[in-house]
């Protein structure tokens, strides 16, 4: 199985009904009792129904014919009571089949959810965030079709299609044959529109979710959009994926339409034949009046699957298109594969000939070692694309490294639970995404059992009381921080980097893109998370190194110095250049 799918269902590629068959076993097996339930229910509903064409029949034939009264009036009453108890029965059944088509769509939801959680950093950098909330949201909401519309009803109407013609066979051979051709006509019609339509429907989903996956993406944008004036190209490229979509829902709508209708016409058709041929054979006494009317009662009912099916055959196709993503997704296996081993805390990292590169790219790390022990800190400083931010990659299992070891506690990185591995490691990057929830949520990352009075430490600790006096716990964010700047988004990351009270803590570019006051507020805040913790700090603003344990220069995929500031100084090598330049 590929990693990464490659690109949607296209039209040449067709849906794998054996599979997705597996896939709604698997989602109905853990509700199998309620199905038979359902089958037993629908069973006897379906029973009820049949019966009254077989008791109007009756009381045509006998009760009419010797006019007698109170054969009629019980008859009528009978009816009555039958299609009552028909009613109450449906009624039940029908709530109990969409009770349990909402449970299996949760639950699937659900599943996909978890799943795509476990997929490596790579799959996103890759993979459109419309699309994959496409497969979580409207997706699940086409596949829920076939459990309230499809699962125990196309079952039952195979049983209701095989009783009716049983039954009208019994009462005369000849009158049920004559009307045979019309039946294979329906069928042979069905099977070509499921085999023709079949890749239409796919096509209309993959314009959906790339409709869909267009507004995810400029919607959260707008502002770019306007600031270089882009309002008509995005116009022109929305018009255009929205008028493909319509086009393609057209075509499928037109389909479908002259499908129903043309399986719709043979109920009259075969009314027609009934009251032709059969009135000939009520004339010469070979049937009765009500056989007749029998037979038209039932012709309704015996094309009705075929109308439903027809009906229906649309948003069976959407489903299966829909399973066929949403197995797509399920089948994805991560890379990344977490260990067996737990880490309780935190001792020393260690780097030992490390090599790791990206997939289709180079080298990026290579031949990398180095120690870190608990309580110290680690700056990593070089010029872009040497590969500062990989070493952070790597460590939090984002990326893994091919060749060299990566020992935590002298444990194999690939060895420990990536889990328990990132509760101990801490991440502040350049890029900070707030949630809109209050300020206090953020910091807790929504964990209430994190208490206030460990918010408060944090803030105290990292002497940031002024700050958050501005802007209070109460605060609601909005999404992505947008009533927050770049630097103060920044300074809520290291308190909430404190607040989850973790061992190691990497700070990715944290002080990048902000003014001068906000970067003093924030080396100071790092100086005080030196005091408390391990840190690794990528930078190019060097006011926030100089006071680190060690400072590796990294060129090439190596640090090619590594020591103190004062001792890479005196070198007067590359870190002394860099230093010069950029100080």
């Amino acid at each position: 199985m590929e990693y990464y799918e490659k690109g949607e269902i296209k039209s040449r590629e067709k849906i794998n009904y054996k599979r997705i068959l597996k896939l709604i076993k698997l989602l109905i097996f853990p509700y199998r009792a309620v199905f038979l339930k359902l089958l037993v229910f629908f069973s006897f509903a379906t029973i009820l129904r049949m019966s009254g064409p077989i008791l109007i029949k009756h009381i045509i034939d006998y009760a009419l014919a010797k006019k007698n009264l109170a054969y009629v009036i019980n008859g009528a009453f009978l009816f009555l009571g039958i299609n009552i108890v028909f009613f109450i029965v449906n009624y039940y059944s029908l709530v109990l089949l969409i009770k349990t088509g909402q449970k299996i769509i949760f639950e699937l939801k659900n599943k996909i959810y978890y799943h795509i959680l476990k997929f490596d950093i790579d799959y996103f950098s890759k993979n459109n965030p419309g699309k994959i909330a496409a497969r979580i949201q409207s997706d699940t909401t086409s596949v829920y079709e076939i459990f309230s519309e499809f699962s125990i009803t196309m079952f039952v109407d195979i049983i209701v299609f095989i009783t009716i013609f049983s039954i009208m066979y019994y009462h005369s051979p000849s009158l049920t044959l004559i009307i045979f051709p019309m039946i294979l006509i329906a069928f042979v019609i069905i099977f070509v529109f499921v085999k023709k339509s079949q890749m239409i429907f796919v096509e209309v989903r993959r314009k959906i979710a790339e409709l869909t996956s267009f507004l995810s993406e400029f919607l959260n944008i707008h502002s770019i959009v306007k600031i270089y004036r882009s309002e008509d190209k995005v116009r022109e490229k929305f018009e255009k994926l929205n008028f493909d979509k319509f086009l393609k829902t057209i075509s499928a709508e037109y389909i479908a339409i002259f499908f129903f209708l043309s399986v719709m016409l043979f109920d009259p058709i075969s009314k027609s034949i009934i009251f032709g041929y059969g009135g000939l054979k009520v004339l010469d006494n070979q049937l009765t009046v009500g056989t007749i009317v029998m037979f038209i009662l039932y012709i309704g009912q015996l094309f009705e699957p075929i109308f439903r099916f027809s009906e229906y055959v649309g948003i069976i196709q959407k489903s299966f298109a829909a399973l066929e993503r949403v197995n797509r997704i399920l089948e994805i296996t991560p890379k990344i594969v977490s260990g067996k081993k737990f880490i309780d805390s935190f001792d020393y990292i260690e780097f030992i000939d490390v090599w790791m590169k990206y997939p289709e790219s180079d080298w990026i790390l290579k031949n990398l070692s180095f120690r870190l022990e608990k309580g110290k800190t680690l700056a990593i400083v070089g010029r872009t694309g040497e590969g500062k931010t990989t070493i952070a990659n790597v460590i939090f299992r984002f990326y893994d490294y091919q060749k060299g070891k990566i020992l935590i506690n002298g444990m194999n990185l690939k060895e420990l639970n990536v889990e328990s591995l990132r509760k101990k490691i801490g991440l502040v990057q350049q890029d900070i995404y707030l949630f809109p929830v209050s300020l206090k949520d953020n910091l807790r990352l929504m964990d209430d059992e994190i208490s206030e009075e460990k918010i408060y430490y944090a803030i105290e600790t990292l002497n940031l009381s002024n700050f958050y006096k501005k802007y209070p716990l109460n605060m609601e964010i909005k999404e992505k921080g947008k009533n927050l700047s770049a630097g103060e988004k920044q300074i809520i990351s290291l308190t909430r980097a404190l607040v989850l009270d973790q061992d190691l803590i990497i700070l990715d570019e944290a002080t990048s893109n902000v003014d001068p006051y906000t970067e003093n507020l924030i080396t100071s805040a790092i100086k005080n998370i030196m005091k408390h913790k391990t840190l690794i700090v990528i930078a190019h603003r060097l006011t926030t190194i100089i006071n680190s344990d060690y400072i590796g220069f990294l060129k090439d995929g190596k640090f090619i110095e590594f020591g103190t500031h004062h001792e890479l100084l005196n070198l007067k090598r590359e870190y002394y250049s860099y230093f010069v330049c950029n100080f």
